[in-house]
């Protein structure tokens, strides 16, 4: 069986681009001016890696990745409602 080249298929491009682009907001996380810039790069960091090990599960076939990715958007969603609560708090005073 002969293997393919990861940069030859659509999806190993897709994939790069993605992880290209998620070290581009490492800056924006960083360097945020506010704490809530921060949190909305980390989070569309974690949303692209997320659609990352869903193309690599496709991509290897090994779909049990997933379930790993559902359960990483999970937290995330859970992440930015707790991060946006707590923030509402923060207001209020």
């Amino acid at each position: 069986m002969v293997e393919e080249n990861i940069l030859v298929d659509p999806l190993g491009l897709a994939i790069i681009v993605l992880l290209l682009t998620s070290f581009i907001l490492i800056y924006r996380v960083i360097a945020g001016p506010t704490l809530p810039d921060r949190i909305v790069g980390l989070n569309t960091i974690t949303t692209k890696i997320v659609v990352v090990i869903a193309l690599l599960s496709v991509l290897l076939k090994e779909y049990y990745l997933i379930d790993l990715a559902i359960v990483l958007l999970l937290v995330n969603a859970v992440g930015g409602l707790i991060f946006s609560k707590h923030f509402e708090k923060e207001g209020e005073r």
